[in-house]
């Protein structure tokens, strides 16, 4: 089973519930970069993301970033580590996430029929597919 999701509905959902509209760009297969400019003053806020594996429906990835965006990542992850969901772990020290996806209540009953084989960053979309258990 394919999933694609097309980067312009990822920044259309985020402009309408956060009120930003990031860019995404494809920097290979495994790794793409998100970037945001809050305002003219202000320089550009941009993160690299790495899928470094996927085993298990566990799904490990790294990013990248500036030293002051690291510092705000940092102070914003303990400023809500009370309501990261079960299932979602991140090391802002690290600059690393574990995402788990049976333990997530928004995905723990299609992961009981789906097992994640792969996700894939293509020029304008990301895809993820998925095989039947």
């Amino acid at each position: 089973m394919n999933i694609v999701i097309n980067y312009e509905e990822i920044s259309n959902f985020i402009e309408q519930e956060f009120k930003i509209s990031p860019s995404f760009v494809t920097i290979d297969e495994k790794s793409f970069e998100v970037s945001y400019k809050p305002g003219l003053f202000f320089p550009t806020f941009s993160l690299q993301f790495h899928i470094d594996y996927i085993v298990e429906n566990t799904i490990s990835i790294s990013y990248n970033c500036g030293p002051a965006a690291s510092l705000m990542i940092a102070g914003f992850v303990k400023f809500i580590e009370n309501n990261i969901p079960s299932g979602i772990d991140v090391n802002a020290i690290d600059q690393h996430i574990n995402i788990y996806p049976l333990q997530l209540t928004q995905t723990e009953m299609a992961f009981r029929y789906v097992k994640l084989s792969d996700i894939i960053f293509r020029e304008s979309s990301l895809n993820i597919t998925l095989d039947m258990i």
